[in-house]
């Protein structure tokens, strides 16, 4: 009786050992909640100054590159600024008290209307801003390309991906410029927060 209650204790330690540390590989690479069921429908689009500054091809391919890698996450382009499921795109000269090429932020829709929320909370937008005077001084189509997809990775929930020796559009440091696409690892990451 005894080693039945000791094997059954050790089964679900084991148990809730694989949960965790399932809930913290995941919980390292995305935002757990995000767009919710709605990111098979996003709507993108971007504000006059995308084309102003000269970034629309930029913009497209970045937003656009990560349709696809789910059947749950599909983003359409459209012309009118959507309120609900959506990633707004827009160029500027500078992101007040940042030094960055770009920055994704999150937005929900309510009575007061938007307010800003948490990466993690569920959310109605996403925005990604973009900082010309950062971008030229990259002086490379490349580089700039890289930092619109990475914005895009933010934008439907990936985190940054340092690990050592990961080739991934979403890293901020030791940046291999030429992974400006989304990699094998940002496909998996996608997988595995949206399912196949």
């Amino acid at each position: 009786m005894r080693k039945r209650k000791l094997i059954g204790t050790s089964l679900l330690t084991l148990c809730i050992s694989i949960t965790l540390s399932v809930s913290v590989f995941a919980d390292t690479y995305y935002h757990t909640t995000g767009f919710g069921n709605s990111a098979s429908n996003l709507k993108y689009w971007k504000d006059s100054s995308v084309s102003t500054y000269g970034y629309t091809s930029k913009s497209d391919t970045g937003a656009l590159a990560w349709n696809g890698i789910s059947s749950n996450l599909a983003m359409t382009e459209v012309s009118s600024i959507p309120t609900y499921f959506s990633i707004v795109t827009y160029v500027g000269t500078s992101l007040a008290g940042l030094d960055v090429y770009g920055v994704a932020d999150y937005w929900t829709y309510g009575l007061f209307g938007w307010t800003q929320v948490n990466p993690d909370d569920l959310r109605d937008r996403a925005r990604v801003r973009m900082d010309d005077t950062n971008l030229k001084s990259l002086n490379d189509s490349t580089k700039v390309q890289y930092a619109f997809t990475h914005e895009f990775g933010h934008a439907v929930g990936l985190k940054h991906d340092n690990d050592s020796g990961v080739a991934s559009v979403t890293r901020d440091s030791s940046i291999v410029w030429s992974n400006n696409m989304p990699q094998q690892i940002d496909k998996d990451h996608i997988k595995q927060k949206y399912g196949n």
